[in-house]
């Protein structure tokens, strides 16, 4: 299913149930606006990641309240930012947020549970690309060192108390992660905190109890 079905198709879902959307999309991009981002970023964005841009538009936003007068309700608030913005994020990131093999090692995760597994952790994150980002400072990434730019996560204490790693699989691709999203209409986790829903080993309980009814669309995931 393509991106502009995809959201058609929450979206009648959703007003079937009552519940209104907000749908914001900026202008289609054009090949020359992907290269000049891509130029300031110094990579080449994942074939579906430009596709989206293409088809879907330069910045989107799709947001629905279940209950507006009850925040324990369902709700979504799903953003792509605009290309300016993304690629602002990206620069930001790689200065702010990454260790060089130097600075990791001077650093030496010794807040983590296995410094030398943080440290390759460290490494890896130099190829992560974010994408959405969480209100707590997490972010959805795509990993550009892998050929199909899987949809992972990144938690943003990682490097305090935890195991050591850091980038749990969300879906194989973009498109994936969107009709996987899409399947229990872009709804946040009940507990607004992603890994409470995740598998061992990776992805994410789509039909757990931190996505609820009636806004689910059977067929989709």
């Amino acid at each position: 299913m393509d991106c502009g079905k995809l959201f058609d198709t929450v979206q009648r879902h959703l007003g079937r149930h009552g519940v209104a959307c907000e749908v914001v999309a900026g202008k289609r991009v054009t090949d020359k606006a992907l290269t000049k981002a891509e130029s300031k970023m110094k990579v080449r964005l994942p074939a579906e990641l430009r596709e989206f841009y293409q088809t879907v538009g330069d910045g989107f936003v799709f947001g629905w309240e279940a209950d507006p007068d009850d925040l324990k309700k369902p709700f979504a608030g799903f953003v792509v930012p605009t290309l300016s913005d993304l690629a602002s994020m990206y620069v930001g990131w790689r200065k702010m947020a990454l260790y060089s093999p130097e600075d990791a090692e001077k650093y030496g995760f010794l807040h983590t549970q296995d410094s030398a597994l943080a440290k390759r952790t460290a490494a890896r994150m130099w190829h992560w690309l974010p994408l959405i980002e969480e209100g707590n400072g997490d972010q959805i990434c795509q990993d550009l060192s892998d050929p199909s730019c899987p949809v992972i996560f990144n938690q943003h204490d990682w490097l305090d108390g935890g195991s050591g790693d850091n980038g749990h699989l969300l879906a194989p691709t973009w498109r994936g992660f969107l009709t996987a999203w899409g399947s229990v209409c872009f709804q946040f986790p009940k507990d607004l905190y992603w890994p409470a829903c995740f598998l061992p080993g990776g992805g994410v309980a789509w039909a757990g109890e931190q996505f609820r009814e009636p806004f689910r669309i059977s067929g989709l995931a």
